[in-house]
């Protein structure tokens, strides 16, 4: 009998409700057992639950119960035990959950874009996506046309050829609901197919030349102006779409380029300003409709920070390749938009382990989250979705492990915790940190890059060179009740007790050992 996987049953869980964790058991006879639930909160174990269950010869499921007492925004570790029948070991897995007001206090962003017909793995597909704590998914190019949001028939070829059927994506949506995951449609801020841009001319995007801009020769650009016949039209779509679907919200794209056009009358047109209007006009008719919008590049991060966004979602690309330019993005617009959430869209083949652990680490403790995974445990590695590529077994434990780090320890890592700059740990060379608090805990993050000249996260590299056994020293006077370490690169991510000493001086602590990411944390008096 074994014990085979262990993982919640919904994305996240709301205050009050009951939590629910899926234990996975293959059987060869049928057999009575015993299960232990431990439920921990950063370095505490909070309650301890035993169970019994009958299994079955073959595949089980079994579902282990708890209600937290706190109401209060809050990750969590769990572990699963199984007590085989006349054994006295236990064989346990971990996972880890939250429990969240609303899904973008932390969004944790996947992505579905095969909507073939008669698709037959939809249920298998989104229960792959459960074991990484996914809370939201992105439906790429799911549309009819850019113009014409809902298809007017079942089966429909979008414009690149692919078949689209409407009825697998109301199927997604609801089994997506019914794992705690919103459903975000896909839609672009001002592009239109190409028949309909030569139709409505007047309505286009012109460049100097007069010219109207185009897509990759199969969109037309439109003037995304607030108040102009585009924008009506776009927002006429968007009620079709929450009156039509069980949708959730919208996540509006744009490309990055032309960063400045015209109208047909020749007036110069601010598409800044335009975009920050389509958010605050689809958040005044929809308060509760989450809206997020692409900043490409980082561009126009200053107009969408000060927007009402439900988060921040900015599209990197190769013109900022190097792994310091993911904390500083992010840190820059967690600053402009008052804190906000922050999803990162960068894209890497599912070969380079090393850079994908080590960009993971920076986004993820900067505070952030990457949309990196969708559609049957696949990698997003294009910014054509449809390109996604196929991970082996080590990827996906590696990302199952980052995912499981971010969410138990959520209230260190995650968006609310603060960005602390009074002070910086003095580190060996090559170590790079990011200081954050929450309450009475200081979590100082240290991400490993000693042995990587001049580090990109763009160009493939060997691992960085481990290090055991350094100090860690940092100006700390406040009074210190514990400090612990954990790791998702250790197979128990528990937190850990580790040496330390405070002198008139400062801190100094033990860092036992470092691979690609450690977070060191500071549990002071209250």
């Amino acid at each position: 009998m074994d014990l085979t996987d262990f993982y919640p049953a919904k994305g996240c869980f709301l205050p009050g409700e009951l939590v629910r964790l899926i234990a996975e058991i293959e059987s060869e006879t049928h057999a009575e057992v015993e299960m232990k639930l431990r439920i921990t909160h950063l370095a505490d174990t909070i309650d301890e639950v035993e169970h019994s269950a009958s299994v079955e010869p073959g595949s089980n499921e079994i579902v282990l119960e708890w209600r937290p007492k706190s109401r209060k925004r809050r990750g969590y570790g769990a572990y699963g035990g199984l007590i085989e029948p006349n054994e006295e070991t236990e064989v346990s897995f971990s996972t880890a959950f939250d429990v969240l007001h609303a899904w973008t206090e932390y969004p944790r962003y996947g992505f579905l874009c095969d909507f073939y017909p008669d698709r037959e793995d939809i249920r298998e597909s989104l229960d792959a996506l459960l074991r990484y704590h996914l809370n939201s998914l992105q439906f790429y190019d799911w549309q009819y046309r850019h113009d014409t949001l809902i298809s007017p028939d079942e089966q429909i070829e979008d414009p690149l050829g692919r078949e689209l059927s409407v009825r697998t994506i109301h199927q997604f949506v609801a089994g997506a609901h019914q794992r705690g995951m919103a459903a975000m449609p896909y839609l672009a801020a001002y592009a239109a197919s190409k028949e309909f841009a030569q139709i409505h001319r007047d309505w286009a995007l012109f460049d100097e030349s007069g010219d109207p801009y185009m897509f990759e020769d199969f969109l037309g650009l439109m003037d995304p102006t607030a108040g102009a016949p585009w924008n009506r039209h776009l927002l006429k779509e968007c009620a079709d779409v929450l009156e039509n679907t069980d949708f959730d919200g919208f996540h509006i794209d744009q490309y990055g380029e032309p960063r400045s056009g015209y109208n047909a009358s020749g007036a110069p047109v601010n598409i800044p300003e335009s975009f920050a209007a389509i958010i605050r006009d689809l958040k005044s008719r929809y308060p509760n409709a989450p809206v997020t919008l692409n900043a490409v590049k980082n561009w126009p991060i200053a107009a969408l920070a000060t927007a009402p966004l439900d988060f921040i979602y900015i599209e990197i690309w190769p013109d900022m390749p190097r792994y310091s330019d993911l904390a500083r993005v992010i840190k820059e617009a967690r600053e402009k938009s008052g804190n906000k959430p922050v999803v990162v869209a960068l894209y890497l083949p599912p070969d380079r382990l090393v850079n994908i652990r080590l960009a993971n680490a920076l986004i993820l403790s900067s505070g952030a989250t990457r949309i990196e995974i969708g559609e049957n445990e696949r990698l997003l590695s294009d910014p054509y979705f449809p390109k996604h590529g196929a991970m082996d077994a080590r990827l996906k434990q590696t990302l199952r492990a980052y995912a499981d780090f971010s969410v138990r320890y959520s209230d260190l890592l995650g968006p609310w915790s603060k960005d602390v700059v009074e002070f910086q740990p003095l580190l060996p060379q090559g170590i790079w940190s990011a200081v954050r608090s929450s309450g009475n805990w200081i979590v100082i993050n240290l991400i490993n890059l000693r042995g990587i000249e001049d580090p990109h996260w763009t160009v493939s590299h060997p691992e960085p060179h481990p290090i055991n056994d350094f100090a860690l020293e940092l100006d700390l006077s406040k009074e210190i009740v514990e400090i612990y370490a954990g790791s998702p690169d250790d197979s128990d991510m528990a937190l850990a007790p580790i040496s330390w000493e405070q002198t008139e001086y400062g801190l100094r602590a033990l860092v036992p050992r470092l691979e690609f990411w450690i977070s060191i944390v500071i549990q002071t008096k209250a």
